[in-house]
């Protein structure tokens, strides 16, 4: 029973923390990054390196849930979900794949020049919706679950009390 609690708690620290991640990751980048587009007063320039401190600091924030993730799971002997992996894998994508060319496209702008159509801005919102959708899963099934192994443990403690 003990072990079961004590279960349960670290799915439901693991949830909270994939939801929080979510949360972050779906109002940062993408809420927060389109709507500094829409203020007329911040002219391209400005907007571009507002955007590129608000992905930092976002970052930070994604290297904190991925961290403690990571430790809860190592400290548990427990392997990183597919959910996770997936959340994880797309996260590395985008900051070493995506976001330097993002950054020297910026840098191109910045500097007053007009790169080529790209469309790796595209690639990245794609990218972020499904990680969104890979940490809310994950998030669901995993509070989900508890609820269920706690109705198991019940019953399998009733069917041996007789």
């Amino acid at each position: 029973m003990r072990e079961q609690q004590k279960l349960n708690a670290q799915h439901r620290l693991w949830a909270g923390t994939a939801a929080l991640w979510a949360g972050i990751s779906v109002s940062g980048n993408l809420i927060a990054a389109t709507a500094k587009f829409q203020v007329d007063a911040l002219d391209l320039s400005i907007a571009l390196q507002v955007g590129r401190a608000q992905f930092l600091w976002i970052s930070y924030a994604e290297w904190f849930c991925i961290t403690m993730i990571v430790l809860g799971l190592i400290w548990n002997m427990r392997m990183m979900p597919i959910l996770l992996m997936g959340a994880v894998g797309i996260f590395m994508i985008q900051q070493i794949g995506l976001t330097p060319i993002l950054q020297a496209r910026s840098d191109q702008i910045i500097a007053g020049l007009s790169p080529n159509h790209s469309n790796v801005h595209v690639l990245y919102a794609i990218l972020e919706v499904m990680k969104f959708i890979c940490l809310l899963v994950f998030s669901s099934r995993v509070l989900a679950a508890p609820v269920t192994l706690t109705a198991l443990a019940a019953a399998h403690r009733k069917h041996h009390a007789f």
